[in-house]
């Protein structure tokens, strides 16, 4: 996995939040991060890692994206290590 394939799979979470408003509502009560603020850093590496922790966080939550968006929940890992932040990320396979 190469940072611009994680790159893409951040955005394809970041589309799913976009069109599930309960997950998108709690992320932006989570992160404290603005509506606007978050439609302005979408393509911020930083800014993907964080969506991409979101995910992570919550197995109900990751299996629904990754069933919805067909990714394999292992990718989300993998492209977690590639954005900044998620070098020595916590979670396993």
């Amino acid at each position: 996995m190469n940072k611009e394939q994680a790159e893409i799979i951040a955005l394809q979470a970041l589309t799913y939040m976009a069109t599930h408003e309960d997950i998108l509502i709690a992320y932006l009560r989570l992160s404290g991060i603005a509506p606007e603020d978050l439609k302005n850093s979408a393509a911020n590496p930083a800014t993907l890692g964080s969506i991409i922790d979101y995910f992570l966080q919550d197995e109900k939550r990751l299996i629904a994206l990754c069933e919805d968006e067909n990714i394999a929940p292992d990718h989300l890992i993998k492209a977690r290590r590639c954005l900044p932040g998620g070098e020595d990320v916590p979670y396993t396979t």
